[in-house]
């Protein structure tokens, strides 16, 4: 486990503290294995902290982040999640990654995809070695794809 059952319930003392400065109406769940913290907000303000496509979970999760990280002094993978949106997006990614390796397995050229950020970048790559083909991220900053392509020699 990478963070103890201390730090977990500073955890989720933080968080709360947050959420309250934010005056939103959310409760955290979390969890931790070893490779991840994991936070789960429920409430009836979930749409609030999910905000445009996002956007609002993905900043609050880097500002908690930040705080946790200085509080804990621990390094580790932050997922925060509200009203599964991000459980659904991971779904989505994964469908598309797959869709893009059917591709790649029946004709045997390379399929490029854009607009990923890290984390997402890094779910694509898992599938696809799954499923046995190659996979790289090339380019920089917001222009970064992952190519897939058939394994050498197929």
């Amino acid at each position: 486990m990478i963070v103890n059952h201390v730090e977990i319930k500073k955890i989720e003392d933080i968080t709360v503290q947050l959420l309250r400065g934010m005056k939103v109406s959310l409760r955290p769940e979390v969890s931790a294995d070893a490779e991840s913290v994991r936070i789960n907000l429920e409430g009836e303000d979930s749409a609030i902290i999910i905000g445009f496509h996002g956007e609002t979970l993905a900043d609050f999760s880097y500002v908690l982040g930040i705080v946790l990280r200085n509080q804990l002094d621990k390094n580790f993978i932050l997922r925060v999640d509200a009203g599964d949106y991000m459980k659904n997006k991971d779904e989505r990614i994964q469908n598309m990654a797959e869709e893009a390796i059917s591709k790649v397995q029946s004709s045997g050229f390379p399929e490029k995809l854009s607009s990923l950020n890290s984390y997402e970048r890094r779910l694509v790559h898992s599938t696809v070695e799954k499923a046995g083909l190659v996979s790289e991220s090339t380019g920089v900053g917001k222009d970064r794809v992952v190519v897939i392509k058939p394994k050498s020699g197929e």
